[in-house]
C-alpha cells in the first residue's frame, strides 16, 4: 500500500513532539509549516521554532509564512492526505481547510468544549481544575469548534505549573496521535459535534493579567502564579519593578501581612498572603536574569525585606 502524505503545521515545543510522532509513523511529511523566526530575549538573537528545528533535522522542507491567510499557495501545490496542526499560531483559510482528502485535524490542549481559545492550558491552572486533557478534533473555519474525533484525559497535579502540564500534554498529544493516525487516514474518522451551550473560552493571555492580585484569596493567588510560571511569569511591583515569581512553595501561615516580603533566613524570601506565604524559590527583577532566591538575596533581594508589594 502506498505510503499517505501528510503535512504539519506547529510552533513550540509541544507541537514539536506531535511532529516527531508523525516522523516516527509509516507516513510521507511533505512538509512542515511554521511561524517565522523571531528575535528573543534579552539580546534578541533571532531564533528558529522548535518544531523548525526538528524538521531541518529530519530533511522535511520548511514554510514559514508571516501570514498564512494570504500567502498559501506552497501548501496548495502539494496534494496531501492529512493536515495536521498543533499550536501553530495563526487562522487558516477555508481554501486550506479543504485541501487534504481528509480534511484537517487539530490537537487542542483541553476536554472540548472547555476552553475554546490560545492559552486553555494556563487557563485550567490558573482556574484551579484537577482536569484537563487533549482534544484532538477537526478544523472549521471557528476557532475549536470542530466535530471532536477523540480526547484523552490528564491529571493536574496541585505541583503542576503551565511548563510541567505543557510537557503533559504535549506527551499526550503525540500518543492520541500516534493511535488514531491509522483510523484518521482511512478515511472512516467518527467525529462529534461539540455541544455550544457548554463552550468556555481561554484567550491568550493579557499583559496586564500577569500581575498578582493580592486581594484574592490565597489559592487564587497560588493558582495564577502556577498557571503562569515559567512563561510569562507572574509578578508583583516591589521596589517599583516587577518581580516575577517562578518557583515557589506555599506554606500556611498566621499573623501575616499579605503583601509584605519576610525573609526566614539570610538566603530565604517570602511574600506573605492572608492565610500563609509562598516561599520563593527562583525570582526575577525586571532587567535582570532569573536567578535561585539564595542568590537575589545575596543581592537585591535584601532591600525587600518588611516593604510591602503591590
Amino acid at each position: 500500500m502506498d505510503k499517505k502524505h501528510v503535512i504539519f503545521m506547529g510552533t513550540p515545543p509541544i507541537a514539536a513532539k506531535v511532529l516527531q510522532a508523525l516522523i516516527d509513523s509509516d507516513v510521507i511529511i511533505d512538509l512542515v509549516v511554521t511561524q517565522p523566526d523571531k528575535k528573543t530575549g534579552r539580546k534578541q538573537k533571532l531564533t528558529v521554532s522548535a518544531v523548525k528545528k526538528l524538521a531541518l533535522q529530519h530533511h522535511i522542507p520548511v514554510f514559514q509564512p508571516v501570514r498564512i491567510r494570504t500567502d498559501h499557495q506552497a501548501i496548495l501545490d502539494i496534494p496531501c492526505d492529512l493536515i495536521v496542526t498543533c499550536a501553530y499560531g495563526q487562522i487558516v483559510g477555508q481554501d486550506i481547510l479543504d485541501h487534504p482528502a481528509y480534511g484537517c485535524v487539530n490537537l487542542h490542549g483541553s476536554l472540548l468544549p472547555a476552553y475554546r481559545g490560545g492559552a486553555p492550558i494556563q487557563r485550567a491552572i490558573m482556574n484551579g481544575d484537577k482536569q484537563s486533557g487533549m482534544s484532538l478534533m477537526k478544523m472549521v473555519r471557528k476557532m475549536d469548534a470542530g466535530p471532536v474525533q477523540s480526547q484523552a484525559v490528564i491529571e493536574i497535579e496541585d505541583t503542576d505549573n503551565s511548563t510541567t502540564l505543557f510537557e503533559k500534554m504535549g506527551d499526550c498529544a503525540a500518543e492520541l496521535l500516534k493511535e488514531q493516525l491509522p483510523v484518521l487516514l482511512s478515511g472512516k474518522a467518527v467525529y462529534k459535534e461539540q455541544d455550544e451551550q457548554l463552550a468556555t473560552f481561554a484567550p491568550v493571555i493579557a499583559r496586564e493579567e500577569e500581575q498578582i492580585d493580592l486581594s484574592a484569596d490565597d489559592k487564587r493567588i497560588v493558582d495564577h502564579i502556577r498557571g503562569l510560571s515559567e512563561e510569562p511569569g507572574a509578578y508583583v511591583i516591589a521596589g517599583n519593578k516587577k518581580l516575577k515569581i517562578i518557583d515557589f512553595v506555599y506554606e500556611p501561615k498566621q499573623d501575616t501581612q499579605c503583601g509584605r516580603f519576610s525573609a526566614p533566613d539570610k538566603k530565604s524570601l517570602c511574600l506573605e498572603l492572608h492565610d500563609g506565604a509562598i516561599r520563593i524559590l527562583s525570582c526575577q527583577m525586571e532587567g535582570k536574569p532569573r536567578m535561585p532566591v539564595k542568590d537575589f538575596m545575596n543581592g537585591q533581594g535584601r532591600s525587600l525585606i518588611n516593604t510591602a508589594a503591590r
